[in-house]
């Protein structure tokens, strides 16, 4: 009984540092967070860096939340030929990674600690956009997942940091073009049309043009922030890969300075 409540109360304080944890945070915050982690060691001398990466080591170490499989996505494709992006607003969803090269292929992660809720909204909006899309679960969702998932959706399952495809994607022959255009800002439709009023881009393109001008037009919109992190991979600590891509800030200035 002791040894499940000592265990319940080290999930409780994971739970407190992953919420608590930013790249932004300052020292003592970050001095706080590690005194939970190891609270009978002298942390008050370390430097910045070594109480960033303690917390980073500690939590994918510990917590499997959503931000360790956005980091092995990271790393499956920073040296492949892709542009990708992290958290791309898909109507009223938000898809946690895209992969554009001659093809978008979007990835939804549910980590152990999400729900399913949300799944099927999600997996109707991303259907409408992108040419492959796939789900990247904990093992745990793989059953209900797979009732709500469209057919042609990928399946992929993580367990304890391991990868198995269990169903692969097939190409979606859904895609909506006016749904395509309506993810694109202004400028981004003037640019790749000429003009921004959609009952005149689709009375003038084929759903094929579009989806070719959508694909081009995402990737000049992402290319910049992704050969960013590709860049510094080795200077950036994993659970703050998607911050360096939102923010474009050198990381020096984030983790050696107060």
């Amino acid at each position: 009984m002791k040894k499940a409540k000592a265990s319940d109360n080290n999930h409780t304080v994971i739970k407190h540092i992953a919420k608590r944890y930013h790249a932004l945070s300052y020292l003592p915050q970050l001095q706080e967070l590690v005194s939970l982690i190891h609270p009978l060691e002298d942390y008050m001398s370390l430097p910045k860096f070594e109480l960033h990466q303690r917390i980073n080591n500690h939590l994918l170490d510990q917590y499997h939340g959503e931000q360790a499989i956005k980091y092995a996505l990271f790393k499956a494709f920073k040296l492949k030929p892709v542009i990708a992006a992290f958290e791309i607003n898909v109507n009223n969803s938000r898809l946690d990674f895209l992969t554009i090269n001659g093809v978008t292929t979007g990835y939804e992660i549910k980590s152990s600690l999400d729900t399913l809720q949300k799944l099927s909204k999600q997996s109707t909006d991303y259907l409408k956009a992108f040419e492959y899309n796939n789900i990247v679960i904990d093992e745990r969702h793989l059953k209900n997942a797979r009732q709500i998932v469209p057919e042609h959706y990928g399946i992929i399952t993580i367990h304890r940091g391991k990868k198995k495809i269990i169903e692969p994607g097939a190409y979606n022959e859904k895609i909506d073009a006016e749904f395509q255009l309506t993810l694109l800002t202004k400028k981004e439709l003037i640019f790749s049309f000429g003009k921004w009023q959609l009952v005149d881009i689709l009375r003038e393109n084929s759903p094929e043009s579009i989806n070719i001008k959508f694909k081009e037009a995402l990737k000049t919109r992402y290319q910049y922030r992704w050969n960013f992190v590709k860049c510094r991979a080795e200077q950036i600590l994993p659970l703050d890969i998607q911050f360096f891509f939102n923010a474009n800030i050198e990381p020096k200035h984030i983790y050696f300075q107060s």
